[in-house]
């Protein structure tokens, strides 16, 4: 398990830079994502969290062959955290806006689907409340 590749991809669904911004993130202390590198070992309960919080996949997280990809605001390029760039305008540009766009509907649908959940749910202890009653 490649940790430092893994926790930058975490980094990137997150959108953050920092051990201290993705301790926020995940609710855990500095210290503890700095153990990671040490134990060579990320905990599962992280990476499912990661999945489930920013919608990507565990396959994409933890695939080191997978690119990780980073769009610096004022640049020209889409730089990839794990080696290369692509020039804007080029088709793969293209691919990760339409990856992005997608990503953001899938989001989208996730929490529709936790909406509906919760609604249903709802109405079970609404419905549980009135019989108690």
């Amino acid at each position: 398990m490649n940790v430092s590749l893994i926790t930058k991809k975490i980094k990137t669904a997150y959108e953050v830079s920092t051990n201290a911004e993705l301790a926020i993130k995940l609710g855990v202390s500095v210290s503890a994502i700095e153990a990671w590198s040490r134990r060579k070992e990320i905990p599962q309960k992280y990476i499912f969290q990661c999945t489930a919080e920013t919608g990507v996949s565990i396959e994409w997280l933890l695939d080191e062959d997978k690119p990780t990809f980073n769009i610096s605001g004022g640049s020209k390029n889409i730089s990839q955290v794990n080696g290369g760039t692509i020039n804007q305008g080029s088709e793969k540009e293209e691919e990760l806006e339409l990856f992005e766009e997608f990503k953001k509907i899938e989001n989208l649908a996730k929490m529709t689907n936790k909406m509906d959940f919760l609604e249903k749910e709802l109405k079970t202890i609404k419905e549980k409340l009135i019989e108690y009653l």
